[in-house]
């Protein structure tokens, strides 16, 4: 069964069908938010609020976009509404999530990058974050990522290139300060 038969199925009062959604959509919702926040416990909090405000606003539910583009608007939504909430102001709530690597060095290596780009991403507006975000770790298309921000496909564009010159400028910048010679 797809999305737009197990939203039916839930909108006649079918919890199993809204179930198999939350299956079908947990882990990239989860994901993204967790790319998002930088906070593994805040992004399943998140990812469990967005489930239940789907399941408490299924019935408005339009269907003029897919139902996990809906799901992931009222998710940015909560993300931002939480980075703005000064309990969760922590930097160090959680590490990066960095892929197994083949060997324990390459392992440290790959976090502390991981680690590295995810602080970048936190700094950048909430706009060029959620761009990053989706474009990068989520393979959205700019049409899908528009629909969900509630913006045009050009502003999702501009956004994604300012996001990346920013984050290279700041590499660059890094790396002459660390190449700059100590007296």
């Amino acid at each position: 069964m797809g999305d737009d038969e197990l939203v039916a199925e839930a909108r006649r009062g079918n919890a199993r069908a809204f179930g198999r959604l939350v299956e079908l959509h947990q882990p990239r919702l989860y994901g993204m938010l967790a790319k998002m926040t930088g906070d593994s416990e805040l992004a399943l909090d998140l990812s469990q609020e967005a489930f239940i405000r789907a399941w408490q606003g299924l019935e408005g539910f339009e269907g003029r976009a897919t139902f996990s583009t809906w799901l992931y608007r009222i998710a940015v939504r909560l993300a931002y509404d939480a980075r703005r909430d000064p309990r969760h102001d922590d930097p160090d709530a959680l590490a990066g999530i960095a892929d197994p690597a083949p060997g324990p060095d390459a392992h440290l290596d790959r976090s502390a990058e991981a680690e590295d780009l995810r602080r970048r991403i936190e700094t950048l507006p909430d706009m060029q974050r959620a761009v990053v975000t989706l474009r990068t770790y989520n393979d959205l298309p700019y049409r899908e990522i528009a629909t969900i921000l509630e913006t045009s496909e050009n502003s999702a564009r501009v956004s994604f290139h300012h996001a990346i010159m920013r984050l290279k400028e700041g590499y660059l910048r890094d790396g002459r300060r660390q190449e700059a010679p100590t007296r």
